[in-house]
């Protein structure tokens, strides 16, 4: 089966992307694998070329050429407003016209029978419904939920989660990997999105050098450092936990885009901050050695979607301390493979360090995780789980062909 992927993220134009670049890298050479044809569409701001990573065609594809003249009026209008909403606009429409257009141009040369395209910047929006060809959209964030966690009640993010459900209810089939993120849709904009695992296909590598010294003993916090990933929440309950195991060190690797929130967190700790070792972000077989040295892994998020942190750390065996209702809880078994707190529990959170520091607790390192999901997360599983979205009979988002306008005012949730 001949199959494409439709991205603004892969790591060969992002080396240090997240979990939308790694689930697609992932899952397209476990298709290749399997015996199909899969290419990669991903804008690029700087050229268009084909490049081939391991039995995986790339096309990257040059999204500045493909503005046309409305919008480069636009952008003169946005230069003289300043407006950061219709900036982004400028960026995200152009863009998925670009995918769509490169999709095509290869689909008349070789047809895809499934296409599966990124909600993230509404990368599908312009896919055009053919009776030959299964359109897909993975949705791996919600805007309308992530981004006020992060403090962010912008237009532009509005605008954005707008763009990405309407691309979302063109297609034939949306799904979200957790019930989390499918019950939000269902529940907050009445949308049919399925339930499809992605695969965990993590393994233990050999241990990488490193470019500083771990302590003998840690708990790891690591991916993106953010509010709705949980960071604000273990820097107020790391005080509280140091009260009773003084001693309790922790190790935090990963991307903060706002150093003075970064600060603040920091003063929190006065002089226990030598104990919270920053790492930065690091490459992926330096991150695996941290989190393999790691006696647990932290990872409270306030809204998520299976993140690839939580995922990666059960299949080496490490446990997680998570947080109950935001997907995690999905994931992690109650005392088996971690524990879990209430979302917002400072407290909670902190008693659990504790117990987790005190080894007061029957989960320890090493586990082997064999859960239900973990099994629904089996690489065989879950590409057969996705190859059979084109065997449906009925197409559940079915609508006739329809032409996407532009709305002058779009009705924001």
């Amino acid at each position: 089966m001949r199959i494409a992927f439709l991205t603004t993220e892969y790591p060969s134009e992002m080396p240090d992307a997240g979990g939308l670049a790694t689930y697609i890298h992932r899952m397209a050479h476990l298709l290749v694998a399997a015996g199909h044809e899969v290419e990669v569409f991903v804008s690029n701001e700087d050229r268009s070329e084909t490049v081939f990573n391991r039995g995986v065609t790339v096309h990257r594809v040059n999204v500045r050429k493909q503005r046309p003249p409305a919008l480069r009026l636009a952008e003169r209008v946005q230069a003289l407003t300043g407006s950061y909403s219709l900036r982004q606009a400028i960026r995200w429409l152009p863009q998925a016209k670009a995918l769509a257009a490169a999709l095509e141009c290869r689909q008349a040369e070789k047809p895809f029978a499934l296409v599966q395209s990124a909600d993230y910047q509404a990368a599908g929006l312009f896919v055009r419904r053919r009776p030959d060809r299964v359109h897909v959209v993975r949705c791996s964030s919600a805007a309308d939920l992530y981004a006020p966690m992060d403090g962010d009640y912008s237009k532009a993010e509005r605008l954005r989660g707008y763009f990405e459900r309407r691309a979302m209810r063109q297609a034939d089939f949306a799904y979200a990997p957790s019930r989390y993120l499918s019950e939000h849709f269902r529940r907050n904009h009445n949308m049919n999105v399925g339930v499809i695992r992605p695969p965990a296909s993590f393994a233990a590598a050999e241990n990488a050098p490193l470019p500083f010294s771990l302590p003998e003993r840690y708990f790891v916090h690591f991916g993106l450092l953010l509010n709705r990933k949980g960071t604000g929440l273990i820097a107020e309950a790391l005080p509280l936990a140091w009260k009773a195991v003084p001693d309790l060190t922790m190790v935090w690797s990963g991307r903060s885009f706002d150093d003075a929130q970064m600060q603040r967190w920091r003063s929190l700790w006065g002089e226990k901050a030598r104990q919270v070792i920053m790492t930065g972000p690091l490459l992926r077989p330096t991150m695996q050695t941290v989190l393999m040295r790691a006696d647990v892994a932290v990872l409270p998020s306030q809204v998520d979607n299976l993140p690839n942190t939580v995922i990666e750390s059960l299949s080496l065996g490490i446990p997680v301390l998570g947080s109950r209702g935001a997907s995690i809880d999905e994931l992690v078994e109650e005392g088996r493979s971690g524990h879990l707190v209430d979302l917002g529990d400072v407290q909670g959170l902190a008693n659990t360090l504790i117990k987790m520091w005190r080894r007061d607790t029957r989960v320890v390192k090493g586990f082997n995780w064999d859960s239900q999901i973990a099994r629904e997360m089996s690489p065989d599983y879950a590409v057969a789980r996705l190859v059979g979205l084109v065997e449906r009979p009925n197409r559940a988002n079915a609508i006739d062909t329809f032409r996407f306008r532009i709305p002058w005012r779009p009705n924001y949730p």
